[in-house]
């Protein structure tokens, strides 16, 4: 019996154990897709009809496009709840469109609406949140409308406001104060400072203008009083930013000769679409073979204005100015302060025409011994090199100049050969050069040790020239060989 009680207790302890194990994975699994709720705690007392604004941010650690996330509510006393305008339905879940939210919560009578907000994700996780809005009966209410539809920077948005005074209460003396906002008031379509109390000549139709360069969320606090008593309001606005986006954006050659002008091409478009056509533009090197940044002109990473085209086409002109290798970049910057992406650009500029390696040579001589004399020739000469030009520059021709000494004179021989087809580059690899007639003939009786021992100062110059005229040129000490003839 004391046997079956320990098996027992064993299966229970294994069974309890993996049943842990499998609600830890879950939790784990579900802190993979959790979320906060980023919310205001405190509500001052409102007046029966008047609206509470209620910031309800989602801050998932996932993104939050990828996942479904839903909410529903319940209310302890008669109220309705809207989100963007729409009224809502207690206990019928809808789902979230956006991270950041401004739920608009209205008490319809007296006393604490306790309202609880239920969200859950399409992982399983699970946020509640609780809020207490104290209601009461007051000397006067004060409601608006407006703010419903997306709002972004730089938008003119209007507020329809309206004051029920109590029963008993006078229609006339009430004033309103703008306290804070980071942006620009109109009062009835005319500016109005904060810290400023107006007159409201209409108590059943009055208009507030909001307009605001910052993204992101804020509000507009603002009192109302009559003779006796001043109350307390603010108006929660959602502000989306703006954005500018590079299209196309081409550039004329990525491979370019020093001082060549350049062109920077594309199209620039802001979203959502303005009038004003006018952006800012910075250029800047964030890589330089050569270490030097302003090898290529830019705006040196400094915004510059720069008005748009038609269709928002937009060309700029800068010069490449030193040889090297550099990676430019661009971006673009709208009213507000959005900037778009950064593209990036390799350019090289090269010199027109280069050596690319080492130049070497070989000048081969000819002998033929005629009885007791001895005569010498030039015969002929090989070559390895590799000349290469830069941007759309072409190589048209080559020159090489051969010079030796033999027994205290000096001779110097040009050959020439021309190219067609504008090729980029030659290349030779030891390959002859053949003369049509023999050059060099020593008439000297010499023998052939003496021939050989007279010849000095042997040197070669390869001399390239290109199509727009520019030329390298280098002089080198080939090396020598000698045929009997």
């Amino acid at each position: 019996m004391k046997n079956v009680f320990l098996l027992l207790m064993a299966f229970i302890s294994l069974n309890f154990i993996n049943s842990c194990r499998e609600d830890g994975d879950w939790e784990k699994a579900n802190e993979s897709f959790s979320y906060t709720v980023e919310r205001d705690k405190n509500y001052i007392e409102k007046g029966v009809g008047e609206a509470n604004q209620l910031t309800f941010n989602i801050n998932p650690n996932y993104n939050f496009s990828k996942i479904e996330t839903s909410f529903k509510f319940v209310t302890s006393l008669n109220g309705v709840l809207k989100l963007n305008g729409q009224v809502l339905t207690a206990n019928q879940e809808y789902t979230f469109e956006n991270e950041k939210n401004v739920f608009e919560y209205t008490g319809n009578v007296s006393g604490t609406h306790d309202l609880t907000i239920s969200t859950k994700n399409s992982k399983g996780y699970s946020v509640e949140e609780k809020f207490a809005l104290p209601y009461g009966v007051s000397e006067f209410t004060h409601t608006f409308n407006g703010g419903t539809a997306p709002i972004y920077q730089g938008d003119e948005t209007q507020y329809l406001m309206k004051v029920v005074a109590g029963a008993g209460q006078p229609n006339t003396g009430y004033q309103i104060k703008f306290n804070s906002y980071s942006g620009t008031i109109k009062f009835n379509g005319v500016p109005a400072n904060v810290d400023t109390w107006y007159p409201i000549n209409n108590i059943d139709s009055f208009t507030t203008s909001l307009t605001t360069n910052t993204g992101g969320q804020g509000k507009l606090t603002y009192s109302i009083k009559n003779s006796t008593v001043s109350k307390d309001y603010e108006i929660q606005q959602t502000i989306l930013p703006r954005t500018i986006v590079i299209e196309s954006l081409n550039i004329s050659a990525l491979n370019v000769l020093p001082n060549t002008q350049m062109s920077l091409i594309g199209v620039i478009k802001k979203s959502p679409v303005t009038t004003n056509t006018t952006i800012q533009y910075k250029t800047w090197i964030s890589s330089a073979s050569n270490n030097n940044v302003a090898g290529i002109q830019t705006t040196n990473n400094a915004y510059t204005p720069y008005a748009l085209g038609s269709n928002g086409n937009l060309q700029l002109s800068f010069n490449a100015l030193e040889v090297g290798n550099y990676t430019l970049n661009f971006q673009a910057k709208d009213e507000f302060g959005n900037e778009s992406e950064v593209k990036s650009f390799n350019i090289v500029v090269e010199k027109s025409v280069q050596f690319v390696g080492a130049l070497t040579g070989k000048v081969n001589f000819g002998y033929k011994i005629i009885g007791f004399s001895i005569k010498g020739y030039l015969l002929n000469f090989d070559r390895t090199f590799r000349a290469q030009t830069g941007g759309t520059n072409s190589i048209n021709k080559v020159i090489y100049t051969v010079k030796f000494t033999h027994i205290n004179q000096n001779f110097t021989y040009n050959f020439d050969e021309t190219f067609t087809g504008a090729p980029k580059f030659v290349e030779f690899q030891a390959q002859n050069f053949d003369f049509a007639d023999i050059l060099y003939k020593d008439g000297n009786s010499l023998n052939a040790n003496q021939f050989l021992t007279a010849l000095t100062n042997v040197s070669m110059t390869v001399k390239v020239q290109t199509a727009d005229g520019s030329t390298v040129e280098e002089t080198f000490t080939p090396s020598i060989t000698y045929t009997k003839m």
